[in-house]
């Protein structure tokens, strides 16, 4: 009996060593995931998620809106002009200036294409007129930020247009960075496009031109025949042509002049 019980006693003391050390790690591991709970909840209470804009500040959104309302009038300005906001060298009819795309200010002679690169120029004159703007949009987001108590850093705007089939692109590259409690998110999609029939119209302006300028006329009726979405109107004005180019599906208006073959009074 007595050598049973030194025999449990024995085995009592072997065993308490190793529950020991199984407590250790047990401390160990509940010490560990405090320290590493501890750290997460730091970490967002400091701030160290990703920054987001308020739900009323979206970037890109304001930008779009913002240019979009700038570049609009624009285009519609240059389908106005004949590819110009300002022409220079036009003819006055009905209280309107009309563009000269094509002019020969002798008689009898075919008239030579004065904007041999419509499509770029026209792209241009949208840019330059609203360049200005499109740089009180990205001004305007950044008070809009800095309201909001973030801090903003807004990049150099590299802007420009791009005529496309049915569309106007407005390229836009340039970067805010906004900041606030040690984080920040940087935007940078700026890119945004509104609908136009602008590309067509002056593809359109372009034929009339060659033919003008090699044959002194333009079958109109035939083209419309051809293309029966556009409607085309040429008007015979003080030794001129005046076109007006019509886009059925948006009623949008191209118009411009042209002096080809003028012949001479009195013959």
């Amino acid at each position: 009996m007595r050598n049973r019980i030194k025999e449990r006693k024995g085995l009592t003391a072997r065993c308490t060593p190793n529950m020991g050390v199984r407590g250790q790690v047990a401390l160990f591991i509940i010490i560990a995931i405090v320290i590493v709970v501890g750290i997460i909840a730091a970490f967002f209470l400091i701030g160290g998620t990703d920054l987001e804009a308020p739900a009323d500040l979206n970037p890109a959104q304001f930008i779009e809106n913002c240019v979009e309302d700038a570049v609009e009038p624009a285009v519609v300005a240059v389908l106005d002009g004949g590819g110009r906001i300002s022409p220079s060298q036009y003819i006055m009819y009905d209280g309107e200036e009309y563009n000269y795309l094509c002019y020969q200010a002798d008689y009898y002679l075919t008239c030579i294409n004065s904007h041999p690169m419509l499509e770029s120029i026209v792209e241009e004159e949208i840019r330059a007129d609203t360049v200005d703007e499109v740089e009180t949009c990205f001004n305007a987001m950044e008070e809009e930020f800095e309201d909001k108590g973030f801090g903003v850093n807004v990049g150099t705007l590299n802007y420009s247009i791009d005529l496309l089939p049915g569309r106007v692109d407005i390229l836009i590259n340039n970067e805010i960075v906004a900041f606030r409690g040690g984080t920040s998110q940087t935007f940078s999609d700026f890119d945004t496009s509104i609908i136009s029939p602008l590309y067509h119209l002056i593809g359109i302006a372009r034929e009339i031109v060659n033919q003008e300028a090699q044959y002194c006329n333009f079958d109109y009726n035939g083209y419309m025949i051809l293309y029966p979405e556009y409607d085309i109107r040429r008007i015979d004005y003080s030794e001129s042509k005046v076109y007006k180019l019509f886009d059925r599906r948006s009623g949008d208006e191209f118009q411009f002049a042209i002096r080809s073959c003028a012949i001479a009074p009195g013959i």
